[in-house]
């Protein structure tokens, strides 16, 4: 029993951890935290729960409880979501409000009223709880009420004073009295009431209200029956004898049995038995609970009830027992990638590399700190396994200071800190995130972090967890604390002990109850108790994760993924929800309704703890599949709400091979916040090499698993302690573990590090690698460069020479063989080729630099050589090739943004004068707080000061600062700019000489380049020209940078030394020399060959290999090529073996203009001028049909054109190049944005020229369809275009060598509505694609289709009741047209049948329709239900939500078939109009109606209030900032009330308000309701 493990942790932190307690400060081991608040920080953040505990009784004292329930009734007056199951309740001012709500929220259903006589009071208080019991209080001056309600408990149990008299009033349903017994049949929803009053009791009628003095008792209660009871005073009978046997406590105690990996939980009540001689309570067991009984429990035998969490199995018992078995979990993947076909340990370090230089942003909060701190963690934990020691040990040193300065609180701070807040019993976490500080929420994932983060400091710092596992033990109790007797904590606040699961709402504030989105991140939770509880040896905290962890996954199983199938309704279309509610739940999120997010917030992050999503392989396959069909996870989407990572990481716990072959087919796609894509490397090949996990085995220690591939078995365990263990498994196999290690059985004693001599080579030079081994009967050796086996030793020393190194960095490895197993050595990188400026010469200083120019790497992208950017691709559009996030602005150059600590970049400069500089720079930010900083250094000395950023006002409002003192020193310089910290986006930089330096460094001369003509094996170098101005006396340093073998030096500290050992190759050596204060550094090649003429090297630097153009492009090929030794006289460009061109002219490039269709493998062959040659590695491009779709348009979606734009969609290889040009000259001072529709997303434009803007959608698929659109923001205003959709690979344009006219061209009248006509179209042309143009009246619409299908199209927009003609035309992209052009057809339009409550529609408000929807209302008493039905058939996965106008409401409405949904709203009244819409989410986005009034009860009239108003207002702009506007020149603006999503009226403004402010909302989407006196019309904003 683990519920009191507290008590020994007290005793230890009193004795030996000296927590020392101050007024303000509480020391806890090295840690601490504030009992002080200390305010906000300086963006107005930071905050506490308002008001005080709603408490009495003997609640007082005891540490507040939150995240239950009941906690509404904590914290407000008042609680309407309390559902214990199978009850509903709510309290008022009289009493308490007792009924039945199957499904969603109680709103006023109000059946029963359970009371006192002349009972009134303003709030209802908690005056008891026990683990799943509350009891709840009303008292006056003259009355006390309690009532005492448990989840599960078919009863509520009341008591009063011995002179209240009890009051029911029954306003639903038919009250019968039988002696002490008053039955309320048909109360709610059919179901059926008892009171059962002390025995001699009588109830007294007056009209609908019953009262009674209990015979002189103070207690009585109250059950509901089960549902669909036959013989109703049978069974009241029946249950009277459990009626007076109330709960005094309920507790809930565990434990975990290690040898069977057995957790078992008893559940037990205390009783107060009031009369009879029945001891037992009636105790409704919930189905993770009745699932899984342990043989010596008792077993429910009495009624049973349905509840929105399945079946209720009542037991007469006071006690009962459950057991759950626990799998296991790991740290990490085991490194057995190796074993998985296609890893290559060469890019998985490349990808370590990517994040090795993270930095944490001082712009986060309580949960993005974790998150990307987890990153780091995953990272880190890889590379040590790879052998990468050096960023191992960045990422541990960037994780340690950042935690420790969270766990430490100095006095005056406000961020990075802790602070206890005694009056809600709560560890508060500053800077907080979602509601962490003002609502409670979430603790558990939060911390869940923080715990996992310090379990990883003490794996790789042992140690650690002396000094700081206090106060990772006080963040523990915090969220889940297991000692009932803690003064400071409540017990297990987040964790539900009988419910099975946690919750995240601290104050439960929806009328839903309470909820909790992310079980994923609940599991971390436990599963960071579970390591930190293991690692420290500390068993009582690994139990209680190991209780939480097995408890919750049960849970999991039942009510977010209904793995059984028993307990989702049948309207239910999803195989998980991502939201349980007290009483429903749904598929939405917090921040949208995608069902992309919904399945992926299940599963983010995956770890080591997550393998439980893959215990039930059934399950898992039928989910994925799912998932492939509603998301676009197949089709590579882009789409922020889709988490490729994640979700292929879930699918390789059912098919590791088809995760690694989706992985493979879309490196470009944007990763999540927080993922990692090394761990996803990492994780998807091991998993591939291990198999999926194999539940049935378990192993008699927790951190372990076993998992199963083709008959094979692989066991894995992570030893966190100092001595070797052996981990017994289930099955019998035992596996021996050294200390502080990650073992399996598939492991090979033995072990390699890989050396290179040097890490840099001349290009086509060499390296010399060696593997110095340990273990026995090592058999061989194996080299290799990236994929490819460069060679193999077989006896020691294991060495290998690495020659002709192309231009590139060259990622080495080894593997060290014991006949067909090996383990794999370190990662050693090679850089061949140099860093050179970006435009060829140096950046003058004096001058301005464009960060965007930042230098290049001469053997392709330049992460870690020119600079180091942390997020993988390009977030701009400039340099695409390039990781850094830059972007060309308009007036402001190549600029840099999306930047984040830890960054930097680097510049070649050439400093005419030494001197302190000023500098000027430009820069944007929409952080309030600013932004930075950032720095300057040159070989890693700072020259300048630490430089903040302030807010600009937006992130493309630039403005310009100006610093001092840059302290640049003469001559040619690499410049390093370094960011600090992210939050600004970085113009032009431009420096300005303002005085000399205060010191006047060395000179370093190396000499020129010196050439040796073998069988000579020595030279002189000669850095005699060094000096010092001040005429210092100056030492020298000579060193070897690289070259074919190791250099000897007669004496490498004077200015000439003698060299030797040289054989044919280039060497670089490097001179530095001292004042002894200041230095400077030089560097000289020596150029060793037989002939004395060295091959000269060239490289194709531009395009990139596979690089993709379009028919008729000019292809422009640019070179990198050297000869030290003379000079390059011819280069010459071959297509193959066919030469197509040639130049004499540096820098030696060629455009080739007639490249015909298809591949080709261009090479370059570089003549010296002794007739050296050298040929470049091959660069494949493909040369394409031109795939281009243009159309003009004058309409807006917002605004207005005086003449129109143009918009263009071309394919280019796997990307879009989107232009959309601006026709208007009317308009000034434009700046273009490029809308994605869905999810909404906007990125400014480059600017190619005039109002010609362009941006590049990258990581798309032929046949995907996106859609577009432009906001032309211009001096006085904006427009916005219209959305266009392309299917990505079409065009609209076809070749001029095609002659043929399409054939087989018919047209028919298909579906005809009273606003649309259908046309069904075929044709067939040998291009592949037929247009379709269909005229009428006046109007011309198109649509591309595929030759031979069979095309449906719809005009909308008719008018009812109407004769149209229809002239259609079928012409190929050529022109070329049919020769049956054109077909004429006739159509008349339908009545318009929308008058009658049901009818059909295409008008959206948000999103667009292909065809539309129909829409029904009927009334039916005083329900109205309403049914909506998509006609869409492009769209998949759909879920249907019900919006209500005013207030605001949101309801997942109920799947009737197909894409059929309904919903029925009660409790209104005849004659009162409702207004309805309907919200469609489907897979990559939604699509939401127009809304529709309807009076009740009236003749099925329907109208459209707002058509009017609608079409007259203009919104603009949207998104905004601080400002709306709103013009109506039709209809007369008389009131505008903002609206947040969930209904809550923010702001009003009346008459006049055409200008509205809106800078004091947050940023998000809000509802905007404009009235025209009784007409209104409401549609979304978004809050920049």
């Amino acid at each position: 029993m683990y519920n009191t493990y507290i008590k020994p942790l007290i005793t230890i932190l009193l004795i030996c951890l000296s927590t020392a307690i101050f007024s303000q400060t509480t020391q806890v081991g090295s840690g601490s935290y504030t009992n002080t608040y200390p305010g906000a920080d300086s963006a107005g953040r930071n905050g506490f729960p308002s008001g005080v505990p709603q408490i009495t009784g003997s609640a007082v004292g005891k540490p507040i409880p939150t995240n239950d329930w009941w906690s509404k009734l904590i914290k407000e007056n008042h609680a309407d979501n309390l559902f214990n199951y199978p009850m509903t309740m709510k309290t008022t001012n009289t009493g308490l409000i007792v009924t039945y709500i199957p499904w969603g929220v109680i709103g006023d259903s109000a059946p029963i009223e359970v009371g006192l006589t002349g009972l009134n009071t303003d709030k209802t208080t908690v005056s008891d709880y026990s683990d799943w019991t509350v009891t709840m209080n009303w008292k006056d001056g003259d009355n006390e009420l309690k009532a005492t309600s448990g989840i599960g408990m078919p009863f509520v149990y009341y008591e009063k004073d011995a002179d209240d008299v009890v009051q029911i009033k029954v306003n639903s349903g038919s009250a019968s009295i039988n002696n002490e017994i008053l039955i309320i049949e048909n109360a709610s929803d059919g179901q059926d009431f008892v009171f059962y009053a002390p025995s001699g009791s009588t109830w007294l009628q007056s009209g609908s209200t019953y009262t009674s003095n209990l015979n002189g008792k103070t207690y009585w209660s109250m059950a509901m029956l089960p549902q669909n009871t036959a013989n109703v005073a049978s069974v009241a009978q029946d249950m009277q004898k459990y009626a007076y046997v109330f709960p005094a406590n309920t507790t809930t105690s565990w434990s975990y049995n290690e040898s069977s990996s057995k957790v078992t939980t008893t559940f037990s009540v205390s009783t107060d038995i009031k009369e009879g001689t029945e001891d037992k309570m009636l105790l409704g067991l919930l189905p993770h609970q009745w699932y899984s009984l342990t043989s010596s429990s008792p077993v429910p035998n009495a009624y049973t009830y349905s509840s929105v969490r399945g079946e209720l199995k009542m037991l007469a018992e006071n006690s009962f027992i459950v057991e759950n078995t626990f799998k296991g979990i790991l740290p990490t993947i085991p490194y057995l990638a190796n074993y998985s076909n296609g890893f290559s340990p060469a890019d998985l370090d490349a990808k370590i590399s990517q994040i090795e230089n993270d930095g944490l942003a001082t712009w986060t909060d309580s949960y993005n700190e974790g998150q990307v701190m987890n990153r780091l963690i995953q990272t880190a934990r890889i590379a040590n396994q790879t052998g990468n020691i050096e960023a191992r040990d960045k990422m541990i040193a960037t994780v340690k200071e950042r935690l420790e300065d969270w766990l430490t609180y100095e006095s005056g701070e406000t961020a990075f800190l802790f602070y206890y807040n005694d009056t809600w019993s709560a560890l508060l976490g500053y800077p907080s995130g979602h509601g962490q500080d003002t609502n409670l929420n979430d603790h558990h994932f939060h911390w869940g972090y923080f715990i996992h983060a310090a379990a990883f400091m003490e794996q790789y710092e042992p140690g650690w967890a002396t000094q700081w596992g206090p106060m990772i033990n006080t963040l523990i109790n915090d969220a889940a604390s297991a000692d009932r007797n803690d003064d400071k904590f409540p017990f297990l606040r987040n964790f539900s002990p009988y419910a099975g699961h946690s919750w995240a709402n601290g104050f439960a504030t929806f009328p839903q109850g309470n909820d909790q989105e992310s079980t994923s991140e609940s599991m971390q939770f436990a599963s960071s108790l579970i390591h930190w509880g293991t690692i420290t040896d500390n068993n009582e905290i690994r139990d209680l994760g190991i209780y939480i962890y097995t408890t919750e996954q049960t849970a999991i199983e039942e009510y977010w993924f209904d793995m059984y199938e028993r307990n989702f309704r049948a309207e239910q279309q999803f195989s998980l929800v991502s939201r349980v509610w007290g009483n429903s739940y749904d598929n939405g999120t917090f921040w949208t309704a995608d069902i992309a997010a919904s399945y992926g917030i299940e599963m983010y992050p995956i770890h080591g703890g997550s393998f439980y999503l893959g215990h039930n392989q059934q399950y898992a396959q039928k989910l994925w599949t799912e998932i492939s069909q509603n998301t676009g996870v197949l089709s590579k989407e882009d789409n922020d709400n889709l988490w490729h990572d994640t979700y292929w990481k879930y699918l390789s716990m059912v098919n590791p091979q088809e995760a690694v072959n989706l992985y493979n087919a879309y490196p470009e796609r944007n990763l999540k916040f927080g993922v990692s894509d090394a761990q996803t490397y990492h994780w998807l090949h091991s998993v591939n090499a291990m198999g999926v996990v194999d539940a049935s085995i378990t192993a008699d220690y927790p951190i372990a698993g076993v998992f199963k591939q083709n008959g094979e078995t692989t066991y894995v365990a992570h030893n966190y302690s100092d001595n070797e263990i052996v981990v017994t498994f289930s099955d019998g196999f035992q596996l021996t573990v050294p200390a502080h290690q990650m073992k399996t059985n598939r492991d090979v004693d033995v072990s390699g590090v890989l050396t290179s001599d040097f890490p840099q080579a001349f290009p086509n030079g060499s390296v010399n690698l060696s593997v110095t081994t340990t273990g026995n009967n090592i058999t061989k050796v194996e080299f290799f460069d990236g994929t490819t086996s460069i060679g193999e030793d077989t006896t020691a020393p294991y060495q290998l020479k690495a020659e002709n190194l192309t231009l590139g960095v060259h990622g080495f490895y080894a593997k060290v063989y014991v006949d067909s197993q090996f383990n794999v050595t370190n990662i050693v990188e090679v850089q061949i080729g140099e860093q050179v400026p970006y435009s060829g010469t140096p950046i003058a200083i004096p001058g301005t630099l464009e960060p965007g120019f930042y230098d290049k790497f001469e053997g392709g992208n330049g992460q870690n050589i020119a600079y180091v950017d942390t997020s993988v691709g390009n977030n701009g559009g400039f340099r695409t090739s390039e990781n850094v996030d830059a972007i060309l602005v308009d007036g402001e150059g190549a600029t840099v943004g999306w930047l984040a600590s830890g960054e930097w970049m680097e510049y070649t400069v050439d400093v005419a004068t030494a001197g302190n500089y000023d500098l000027s720079y430009k820069y944007a930010s929409a952080n309030q707080s600013g932004g930075g900083p950032f720095y300057f250094e040159v070989d890693g000395t700072k020259i300048s000061q630490d430089i903040a950023v302030p807010y600009s006002g937006d992130w493309d409002v630039w403005k310009t600062e100006t610093v001092s003192n840059i302290q640049f020193t003469k001559g040619k310089n690499v410049l390093r700019l370094f960011i600090e910290n992210g939050e600004f986006n970085l113009g032009k930089l431009t420096f300005t000489y303002n005085s000399a330096l205060s010191f006047t460094p060395p000179i370093a001369i190396a000499g020129d380049n010196i050439s040796v003509i073998s069988p000579n094996t020595s030279a002189t170098l000669d850095g005699s020209a060094s000096n010092d101005p001040e005429g210092q006396t100056i030492s020298y340093n000579w060193t070897q940078v690289y070259g074919p073998t190791i250099i000897t030096f007669d004496d490498n500290n004077i200015a000439s030394p003698t060299i030797s050992n040289l054989v044919d190759g280039v060497y670089k050596c490097k001179l530095t020399v001292s004042d002894g204060t200041y230095q400077d550094t030089d560097e000289v090649l020596v150029i060793v060959s037989a002939s004395g003429n060295l091959s000269p090297s060239i490289s194709i630097n531009s395009p990139s290999n596979n690089a993709a153009f379009k028919e008729g492009q000019n292809i422009t090929f640019t070179t990198i090529s050297n000869d030290l030794d003379g000079s390059i006289a011819l280069v010459e460009f071959f297509n193959g073996n066919t030469k197509i061109g040639e130049t004499t002219a540096s820098p030696f490039n060629f455009t080739w203009s007639d490249a015909s269709l298809g591949n080709h493998q261009i090479t370059a062959v570089a003549t010296d001028n002794l007739g050296a040659k050298k040929t470049s590695s091959v660069v494949n491009i493909s040369v394409n049909e031109e795939k281009k779709c243009s159309e003009v348009s004058s309409e807006a979606q917002q605004g207005a054109f005086s003449q129109g734009y143009k918009v263009t969609f071309e394919t280019i290889g796997t990307s879009v190049e989107i232009q959309f040009e601006l026709l208007d000259t009317d308009k000034t001072g434009v700046i273009a944005y490029l809308w994605k529709q869905s999810p909404f997303a906007e990125t400014q434009m480059n600017q190619e020229s005039g109002l010609v803007f362009k941006s590049t959608v990258g990581g798309v698929s032929v046949g995907e369809t996106i859609s577009y659109a432009c906001k032309f923001a211009y001096a006085g205003g904006l427009s916005a275009t219209n959305y266009f959709s392309y299917q990505v690979g079409s065009s609209c344009t076809g070749s001029s060598s095609d002659t043929t006219a399409p054939e087989n061209f018919t047209a028919t009248v298909g579906n005809v509505t009273a606003t649309t006509v259908e046309f069904v179209l075929n044709g067939t042309d040998d291009s592949g694609k037929v247009i379709y143009e269909i005229d009428y009246n006046g109007n011309s619409e198109s649509v591309n289709a595929n030759s031979g299908e069979q095309t449906s199209y719809t005009v909308t927009g008719l008018s009812a009741n109407t004769d149209y003609t229809f002239t259609i035309k079928a012409k190929d992209l050529s022109g070329n047209v049919a020769t049956n052009n054109p077909i004429i057809l006739n159509a008349k339009t339908t009545e318009n049948t929308n008058t009658d409550c049901a009818g059909f529609a295409s008008d959206a408000i948000e999103g667009a329709f292909s065809l539309g929807y129909n829409y029904e209302f009927t009334t039916n008493g005083s329900s109205v239900t309403i049914t909506f039905e998509l006609l869409d058939a492009d769209k998949t996965g759909v879920v249907a939500y019900l919006w209500k106008q005013s207030p605001f409401a949101e309801t997942q409405m109920s799947l009737v078939s197909g894409k059929k949904f309904s919903q029925t709203i009660n409790g209104i009244t005849n004659g009162e109009t409702i207004s309805y819409a309907c919200k469609f989410a489907f897979a990559g986005g939604l699509a939401i109606t127009k809304y529709l009034s309807y009076t009740v009860g009236d003749n099925c009239t329907l109208s459209t209030k707002d058509n009017i108003l609608s079409s007259s207002v203009t919104l603009y702009p949207n998104p905004a900032q601080d400002v709306l506007y709103i013009s109506s020149p039709i209809k007369k603006i008389t009131n505008v009330v903002v609206y947040s999503l969930l209904g809550k009226k923010l702001l009003s403004f009346d008459s006049g308000s055409e200008k509205i402010r809106i800078d004091n909302l947050s940023s998000g989407l809000y509802f905007i309701k404009i009235y025209s006196d009784t007409i209104s019309y409401t549609r979304k904003f978004l809050k920049e």
